[in-house]
């Protein structure tokens, strides 16, 4: 075999599902790291942020900043692990409407079978929202507000949306608990000040 074909043979192997893969951003570039291997660099635009490993190992979406004519935009972008295939998935679409706002995307993540990338977005004054995108179609929806964003990964509750919210009490004043919601938003019940107990369930699975 060539030099070349070697290399794609070794990184695809690296890719394989059950590799002890991560990704980081690395000076604005997504890189894909695997014990005993040389990092991988996947994007060379020096915009690049919050890169999130889909589960099959397969591919990665993260966050790409603007250009210097636009340096607040943000867009969510995804790319084979194998090199190749970036693409942009949710470019901005401002909106006055907060559900509808897509505009200062942060912290994408996958569901646990990767049909789904959730991602928080700019919104109320108070709050922002999670949005949710089907990598394939680039279908997107609104799903709650939100201030942080984490998806279950495996256990009773996998695929379920840990979500920081900013609400209200019924006399004066406002507090942000941790909600345990549905994929499509729907209240499960409140995880309190702190979400690591609960954490500590799927982590311990």
């Amino acid at each position: 075999m060539r030099p070349s074909v070697l290399a794609l043979a070794a990184l695809l192997l690296a890719a394989a599902p059950g590799a002890a893969q991560t990704v980081s951003a690395d000076h604005g570039n997504v890189v894909l790291s695997r014990p005993g291997a040389a990092p991988v660099r996947l994007t060379t635009s020096g915009r690049d942020r919050d890169p999130a490993l889909s589960p099959d190992g397969w591919s990665v979406a993260f966050v790409r900043g603007g250009d210097g004519a636009r340096p607040d935009a943000s867009e969510l972008w995804i790319v084979a692990v194998g090199g190749g295939g970036e693409r942009r998935l949710l470019p901005e679409r401002p909106s006055d409407e907060p559900r509808e706002n897509l505009t200062g995307f942060d912290n994408p993540q996958f569901s646990p079978d990767g049909r789904t990338i959730y991602v928080l977005t700019a919104a109320w004054v108070t709050s922002g929202a999670v949005h949710a995108v089907e990598p394939g179609t680039g279908r997107v929806r609104y799903v709650c507000p939100g201030n942080s964003l984490e998806v279950v990964p495996r256990g009773e509750y996998a695929g379920h949306l840990v979500v920081s919210q900013h609400r209200y009490f019924v006399s004066d004043g406002s507090y942000d608990w941790y909600w345990l919601l549905t994929p499509d938003g729907r209240e499960v019940g409140p995880l309190g000040e702190s979400p690591n107990s609960f954490r500590e369930r799927w982590e311990e699975s």
